[in-house]
């Protein structure tokens, strides 16, 4: 058989009726050059196999960066559709978060991080990707069942050119919940960058380190929290992803983990150990918020757009947040998101309870910008795990 590497297009046609046509029940499979199966592996082999020779200089490629990007609660939302000169990307609305994001705004800022990580990777495997976003209102998508179109991303061959340092980024950048270094300054050339972050003029960075908007910043972020655990539908649509012992995340590789909650070495062995309730872990994620995450971080940040419920916007913003934290991890930085404002914003709006959450983030934005997107940076006490993360061959859509 002709290599992947030799002729992409011809090879890409072999390969794709054996990945879109595949044998047994229709499941579909991910192939290398001579249409064997790749290694699949645990729940985080993803990690590892991001960039295997196997599928180096084909659009496969580009989906395997894609699905180690960041998204919401590691609900993994996506769907590719894959063909020799572009891949199709779909929210798979079935894999929502109920009334954490009911208007599916999270879901399509993880599309835009998937995206982002995608365009990062086609020049080093000899492309120039050219993104089109799918327009439209997040406010109109009330299904939650079957996939739609959210945006394509068109190849056209060219020579490879070197990795950059936010594409050699992708398999170290994970969500660090540690503590991190109040009194260590972030560093300038980081500033610089979240300061526009290459992506374009309709989305802002807003960043606080002290004085009335960062005490702002962070009461909004521990009052979300405590509004959200008050919350009985919310924090179920949360709690449900969330995968307590390996054979879960082995069976569903996907969802929060004990391992990246960034709990102490004791409070994590006694978690393994013994069964903890709801109003335990309840209690333990507002501490962790109020006297960790928001206590330690010398930066916190919002990434705004003019409105957060177009879908154009929401994943221009995803694609702003990729490349903030990816541009962090290639300085030994961490980030993490806390998104809870935000997410009240959206439950009070479905709620038809006015507007108070909206008033009071845009406190910190101005009217002219709508924050979707909260966050803290520093430089962390201890190093994140990976998160797991689903085969090719799960996200790959006929």
């Amino acid at each position: 058989m002709m290599s992947l590497a030799s002729n992409r297009r011809e090879a890409l046609a072999i390969g794709g009726a054996t990945i879109f046509l595949a044998a047994a029940g229709g499941m579909l499979r991910a192939v290398d050059a001579a249409g064997q199966p790749l290694p699949e592996g645990d729940a985080y082999a993803p990690w590892r196999l991001w960039n295997d020779p196997s599928i180096g200089g084909t659009p496969l490629a580009l989906v395997a960066a894609g699905v180690l990007a960041a998204n919401p609660h590691d609900t993994q939302p996506w769907l590719f559709g894959v063909s020799a000169n572009a891949i199709e990307i779909f929210a798979d609305l079935s894999r929502n978060l109920g009334a954490m994001d009911t208007y599916v705004r999270e879901m399509h800022l993880g599309l835009g991080c998937a995206i982002e990580n995608m365009r990062l990777a086609a020049g080093p495997n000899g492309y120039s990707a050219e993104i089109e976003a799918t327009p439209g209102l997040l406010t109109a998508l009330a299904e939650r069942r079957m996939p739609v179109h959210a945006a394509t991303v068109r190849l056209i061959e060219r020579g490879r050119t070197a990795p950059d340092s936010l594409y050699r980024a992708i398999p170290d950048r994970h969500t660090n919940r540690y503590a991190y270094d109040r009194d260590r300054a972030l560093p300038e050339d980081w500033r610089h960058f979240a300061s526009h972050a290459d992506v374009g003029a309709d989305v802002r960075v807003f960043l606080f380190e002290d004085g009335e908007p960062r005490r702002l910043f962070d009461a909004a972020v521990v009052e979300a929290t405590e509004a959200i655990i008050a919350d009985q539908t919310m924090v179920a649509d949360s709690d449900r992803w969330f995968r307590a012992s390996s054979a879960e995340i082995d069976a569903h590789r996907d969802g929060p983990t004990l391992e990246a909650a960034g709990l102490s070495s004791l409070t994590l062995m006694l978690a393994r150990l013994f069964p903890v309730s709801a109003e335990t872990s309840h209690k333990g994620w507002m501490d962790q918020t109020r006297d960790v995450q928001v206590a330690s971080a010398p930066a916190v940040g919002l990434i705004a757009v003019r409105d957060r419920y177009d879908r154009v916007s929401a994943i221009a913003a995803g694609r702003v947040w990729q490349r903030l934290h990816l541009s962090a991890t290639a300085l030994g930085m961490a980030m993490q998101p806390l998104n809870q404002p935000i997410e009240m914003i959206d439950r009070e709006r479905q709620a038809g309870l006015g507007a108070a959450w909206a008033a009071r983030v845009a406190r910190l934005t101005g009217d002219d910008w709508q924050a979707t997107f909260s966050f803290r940076a520093g430089f962390a006490s201890q190093t994140a795990p990976a998160s797991p993360r689903r085969r090719l061959k799960d996200v790959l859509r006929v």
